[in-house]
């Protein structure tokens, strides 16, 4: 009867493809249910096998926080965010933080006894005894890449979160090449050995997008910096009246530190100092900054020191900071000045201007250009338009201002690292594009 019945429909010499068709319909159909799923079977996405036993015993989940920088080891704000990251989750109920050192460059010094829990993974071998009990891995490294394909390797099922806190192309190309910035495949191995990157700016997705990291399986997630801020209730020592401009921070070319000092010289304002802090002088000296303060009195360097004094009195020498450069991903320079109720003017590009973007009328801003002589009368522009207010206005715009800061407060940016990693502890890992389905564009 079923032979009668296709043949009233079908020609005859096309049964034998219809029924081919047909089963493979079938079985597409089968896999796409399987795939799409939540079911708690075999074949469908489920909680982790060791997350799963932790949730039934109520017992913590833990991460372990790689890095190979943490005070006093300081590069740059990756140790920053790395001790930012631990005090938020401090006494957490479902979450233990376990940060994992790696000091294949750095050996951990005496101070790192102050760090509860720590790890530290001297040798390869290290890596298996370290990792054993970790059920969710973030990830702020980008050397010793042999380091994370070895994790994989040894947990395939963990999930690997790896927080970008910079592009290297972009430093690459916003640094004149500098030659420990020559090469960015390394950081692209990571990208393909990772779940989930986090970026800290949209700005840094628009980049990893358009340098089509996006092809990697990793999803991308924006998930900004936290910051405490330390002036709640305390007043800084602020003098509203002084026109000094001052710069503090890394002195990289796309930092571009010496927009304060050519400005003022172009406005011919021989009353008024520069501060520079920062000036990196480990090797011995710096030439081009040696240079600049041997032509130029109205400069003042504060080399780069921890020491807080120092930091002190750059802070009570200036009227206003400067947040120059042509490229930064977040800005923890910005966040600390708005803690602080001092003025600022800040380039309209990347982080700080996400950071400030709900206030811009309070704040000065100028165009950046990458054409260096461009960019010096901009910020000169920029300038010459604060020393222009007055001693009441400049308070009142720090004053308002500062309120950018309620959006980086660490329960505001916890409660987006909490939805990630529930994610990543609900569903296991297949290294594919599932949790877009649960992502939502922006955290």
């Amino acid at each position: 009867m079923g032979n009668n019945y296709y043949k009233n429909f079908i020609p005859e010499d096309n049964i034998i493809i219809y029924t081919f068709l047909s089963i493979l319909f079938s079985f597409i159909m089968m896999k796409m249910l399987s795939i799409f799923s939540f079911s708690d079977n075999k074949n469908s996405n489920k909680y982790s096998p060791n997350i799963k036993n932790k949730l039934k015993e109520n017992s913590k989940i833990k991460i372990g926080l790689l890095t190979n920088e943490i005070p006093p080891i300081v590069y740059g704000g990756v140790a920053t965010w790395i001790i930012n990251f631990l005090d938020m989750f401090k006494d957490d109920d479902e979450y233990d933080i376990i940060p994992i050192y790696l000091a294949y460059q750095d050996y951990p010094p005496e101070d790192f006894k102050k760090y509860n829990k720590l790890r530290v993974i001297y040798y390869p071998n290290d890596i298996k005894e370290c990792f054993n009990d970790i059920d969710i891995c973030i990830n702020n490294i980008w050397i010793s890449l042999d380091t994370i394909k070895k994790i994989r390797d040894l947990y395939p099922s963990m999930t690997m979160i790896s927080v970008c806190h910079s592009l290297i192309q972009m430093e690459h190309k916003t640094n004149l090449g500098n030659q420990y910035q020559i090469t960015w495949e390394d950081q692209e191995i990571t990208f393909k050995n990772s779940d989930f990157v986090v970026l800290i700016s949209e700005s840094e997705k628009e980049h990893y997008i358009n340098f089509n990291y996006d092809n990697f399986k990793a999803t991308p997630v924006v998930i900004y910096n936290s910051y405490k801020p330390k002036f709640d209730k305390e007043m800084c020592d602020v003098d509203y009246n002084l026109d000094n401009p001052g710069y503090i921070g890394r002195h990289v070319p796309r930092k571009r530190p010496e927009l304060p000092l050519f400005a003022v010289k172009n406005s011919n304002r021989d009353d008024i100092q520069v501060y520079n802090m920062g000036v990196d002088y480990k090797n011995g000296s710096n030439l081009y900054w040696d240079r600049l303060d041997n032509k130029n009195k109205q400069l003042n360097i504060i080399p780069f020191t921890s020491d807080k004094k120092e930091k002190e009195r750059y802070w009570k020498s200036i009227g206003v900071n400067c947040i120059t450069g042509i490229y930064e991903p977040f800005g923890y320079t910005i966040c600390e000045t708005l803690d602080r109720r001092v003025p600022c003017i800040v380039q309209n590009i990347g982080g700080p201007s996400e950071i400030i973007k709900d206030y811009k009328e309070d704040i000065i801003t100028y165009e950046v250009s990458m054409d260096f002589d461009k960019d010096v009368n901009n910020f000169q522009k920029a300038l010459e338009l604060f020393w222009k207010k007055t001693d009441i206005e400049r308070k009142e715009m720090s004053e308002k201002s500062r309120k950018a800061l309620n959006n980086f407060r660490p329960e505001i940016i916890k409660r987006d690292w909490k939805k990630l990693l529930s994610i990543c502890n609900n569903f296991e890992n297949h290294w594919g594009r599932f949790s877009n389905k649960l992502l939502n564009k922006k955290f």
